[in-house]
């Protein structure tokens, strides 16, 4: 999107919920943030901002790029995805820095342009608390990092909490550091925490509460993850509509492909049928196929792959 775009869109979002077409005035709107300011954090990102995500992730995992046993880590990674064996590779910590450099400037380019649209970005303009489940590795934090800086910083008060069964704690400190070095983003902008622990632990407690405080609930590439165990996944399912507030959002991001495939009896199902039939969810934006294609010019030490995912976002009614 354009900075035009980003301004109309944000002009739209600034109208009080009373105000009806019949009864709004003739006149433009004045907007509620400084246009000019909000076209000076707009070069923070630079002309490029694919490539000013990818620098930043690189910049992030330099010492990662250097382990001589990098590429023998990343290969006995791809195994482990076609055995669907996600537990050996997030609670290994030899795996976590590897996967970090190699999946997340995909992700975090797929996400930050999901991040970047008017029924998301209105979270990242004023005081929201985030809940980003499975989000270890880093792509959510460097999505939405850089997507706060298409909007004005005049309110932007962000708690991101992020959760993952692995220890993610270095690197994502390596990730935000550099964020904050080259995108400007302080503290009271963007308020970061990490709890390790296992989601479909019916003990933790804590995630019952995370649940219940949120505005904006995430599992982004962590779904079909969690329907591994599919029991202890549909009882965390029914947790989280149960604790979610009125109005609170669910985004849910996941591979378009057989991977999101769950056999219910004799018959398969794509996961977000599941979550459609939920009667307690509003439908915000439902794509069940979307591709992702990365410009040819960027420049990152691996390859970095198209991808094709399904978008689900839905309201607490």
């Amino acid at each position: 999107m354009s900075t035009e775009e980003i301004t109309d869109s944000l002009e739209k979002l600034s109208v009080k919920k009373g105000a009806s077409k019949l009864t709004q005035p003739s006149s433009k709107i004045k907007p509620s943030y400084d246009k000019v300011a909000l076209r000076e954090r707009w070069k923070i990102l630079g002309s490029d901002p694919e490539q000013s995500i990818l620098s930043m992730i690189r910049k992030a995992c330099i010492d990662t790029f250097a382990r001589p046993d990098f590429f023998k880590i990343l290969q006995a990674i791809k195994q482990s995805f076609v055995q669907r064996d996600y537990e050996g590779i997030f609670t290994d910590p030899v795996n976590l820095e590897v996967y970090t450099a190699a999946y997340v400037p995909g992700r975090a380019l797929c996400y930050f342009e999901i991040f970047s649209r008017p029924q998301l970005l209105k979270f990242l303009m004023k005081k929201s608390c985030l809940y980003c489940i499975g989000s270890g590795s880093g792509s959510e934090l460097s999505a939405i990092a850089a997507a706060m800086t298409r909007v004005p910083a005049e309110r932007q008060k962000i708690k991101l909490v992020m959760q993952d069964i692995g220890d993610y704690k270095s690197v994502l400190d390596s990730l935000e550091a550099t964020i904050r070095e080259k995108w400007f983003l302080t503290n009271d902008q963007l308020r970061c925490t990490y709890e390790q622990g296992d989601v479909l632990d019916p003990t933790n407690l804590s995630i019952d509460t995370r649940l219940a405080e949120a505005d904006l609930i995430t599992f982004m590439f962590v779904m079909n993850e969690l329907f591994v165990k599919k029991k202890e996944a549909m009882v965390l399912i029914q947790k989280m509509i149960k604790s979610m507030k009125r109005g609170a959002h669910l985004l849910v991001v996941e591979s378009a492909g057989s991977f999101s495939h769950l056999k219910v009896g004799d018959k398969t199902y794509m996961v977000y049928m599941l979550l459609d039939a939920i009667q307690d969810l509003e439908l915000v934006i439902g794509e069940d196929s979307r591709w992702y294609r990365r410009p040819d010019h960027l420049k990152y030490p691996l390859d970095v792959q198209n991808m094709r995912c399904f978008i689900r976002l839905y309201k607490k009614k």
